[in-house]
């Protein structure tokens, strides 16, 4: 078996293509969305992620402004700042990069971010609506972005996953249609940007969830993860998730980022030539051979493509909600 390819950039412009839309039904009410972005200094993470999002938005019709504040900045200089924008009723939503040297982010961000213009989902306010299934909180952006690749091949996964099961006979009239009604999923992550957030989504929608982790004897990780019929995975080391670890025929999300320095047959590193850097390359955390076992995997990079059309979603979401607008 080959696993069919879960295109991530399709998933990603469908998205974009809906912000779009609604980006203009939003313009011709006279409201036009915007996203401001708060960024400390000059690092390259920060600025790639920038240059990332802005192109995401201006996709989807969206505004982007730029609050770049020197890399020395004071904790009081960047509340101050930080307050101005959030009080600025024009940006319904406010990305703001971390870490943060010497600023407690905590106190910076977490104490003066309105909820409501989170769209990175970083409060404590939003973590609790999402616990709680509250359709005005903000969930994070790359939960967000696994779970709308379950969404976007509803159809496929069903027909393969269902097909070894019986009917739900609780199910209530309509709930059987959704994808995650009774799908067993194993996530192996733990984190409050992964783990704990989709395990709450898919949980809300009545999926069977487990999460295991890097603490989790590999034992009794297997026990759970080849009983799955979704494996999320997102560890940060390369091959760290084996052929071994799923069931044949299992759907595959491979979410993780792992960067590693090339270097060439004789160990030296290799160089890009436009930036005079040593390369780096980005892997997933599956090991090739579970592509021969999955029915069906994301690509890597893969994910990481929905998670700025996800951004764009949020800041749609926020600025209908910040105007009462349904």
């Amino acid at each position: 078996m080959s696993a069919k390819v879960l295109d991530c950039k399709l998933v990603a412009q469908s998205i974009k293509e809906e912000c779009k839309a609604a980006a203009e039904a939003l313009k011709a009410k006279g409201i036009t969305p915007k996203l401001g972005i708060v960024r400390v200094g000059e690092k390259g993470p920060d600025l790639s992620y920038e240059k990332g999002a802005t192109a995401t938005m201006n996709e989807a019709g969206i505004e982007v402004e730029v609050f770049a504040m020197p890399a020395d900045v004071s904790q009081d200089e960047y509340i101050k700042k930080f307050r101005e924008i959030n009080a600025d009723p024009s940006i319904h939503g406010i990305l703001a990069f971390r870490p943060l040297d010497n600023i407690d982010e905590n106190v910076a961000i977490g104490e003066n971010l309105n909820p409501l213009k989170d769209v990175d989902a970083s409060t404590s306010a939003n973590m609790g609506k999402l616990v709680i299934n509250d359709a005005t909180g903000m969930y994070p952006c790359t939960a967000q972005a696994i779970v709308a690749v379950i969404d976007y091949y509803a159809d496929e996964i069903k027909a393969h996953v269902r097909k070894n099961y019986a009917p739900l006979p609780l199910a209530k009239p309509g709930q059987e249609d959704d994808v995650a009604c009774g799908l067993d999923v194993c996530i192996i992550n733990n984190s409050n940007v992964i783990g704990k957030p989709v395990s709450m989504m898919l949980t809300n929608r009545f999926a069977t969830v487990s999460i295991v982790h890097h603490l989790t004897h590999g034992e009794i990780k297997n026990d759970y993860t080849t009983q799955a019929d979704v494996v999320i995975a997102a560890t940060p080391f390369r091959n760290s998730v084996t052929a071994d670890m799923i069931k044949e025929g299992a759907i595959v999300i491979d979410a993780a980022v792992v960067r590693e320095k090339v270097f060439d047959a004789d160990g030296n590193p290799v160089i890009n030539e436009k930036t005079g850097k040593q390369k780096v390359a980005t892997y997933g955390c599956c090991e090739d051979a579970v592509e021969e076992k999955a029915a069906m995997k994301t690509p890597v990079p893969g994910v990481g493509a929905i998670t700025s059309a996800i951004l764009a979603r949020n800041l749609i979401k926020a600025c209908k909600l910040q105007n009462n607008i349904q």
